[in-house]
């Protein structure tokens, strides 16, 4: 399902890939009741609907945490737990995606979007659930690895101020914006 290979190298870049590794692993203990004894967890999860420590998950999910703690052990990775914060400025988005995105080890942003309106779904799949919309001089941050022809984007104003993200079925070249960083 993924195949990530992040190379989290420099300390700021590794806490941060480290938070959001670990924000997506436990979205998936999450939504599969887990209850969380963290100040960490209980601060960025809901234990309202919780059912237990000990929660099942399908094949996909099973496969997509195991890469995750693979990733986590490959670099080291030690979230802070005690913590009520993490770095991850789009926790509210990914709370609501059907498919949930692998932080990408080099990440890139488009400078002013030249292209279409673009919906951004909640998942791999053209459907209803458009969470929001990119628009012609956005900022576009792609710091998650593709899946096929879909990536997970968010968009920001030329501040980087987070305005939406969801998954983008668009092939994005040099031509759709302005200018690249990253």
């Amino acid at each position: 399902m993924i195949g990530a290979t992040a190379l989290l190298t420099a300390s700021a870049s590794a806490n941060n890939g480290c938070h959001d590794l670990w924000f997506t692993r436990n979205l998936i203990m999450d939504r599969a009741g887990y209850c969380f004894g963290s100040q960490l967890g209980q601060a960025v999860f809901d234990n309202g609907d919780c059912k237990g420590k000990q929660v099942s998950l399908d094949a996909d999910a099973t496969q997509l945490v195991d890469r995750i703690r693979a990733l986590e052990k490959k670099y080291g990775c030690s979230v802070n737990t005690k913590g009520k914060q993490l770095d991850v400025k789009d926790i509210s988005i990914r709370k609501r995606l059907t498919d949930l995105p692998i932080v990408d080890e080099f990440p890139k942003g488009c400078l002013g979007w030249q292209g279409p309106t673009t919906p951004l779904y909640a998942g791999q799949a053209i459907s209803p659930a458009v969470l929001a919309e990119i628009e012609r001089g956005d900022y576009i941050s792609f710091k998650h690895l593709p899946v096929g022809d879909w990536t997970y984007v968010t968009v920001a104003d030329p501040d980087w101020t987070i305005k939406g993200g969801g998954w983008m079925s668009a092939t994005v070249n040099e031509s759709s914006c302005k200018a690249w960083a990253g």
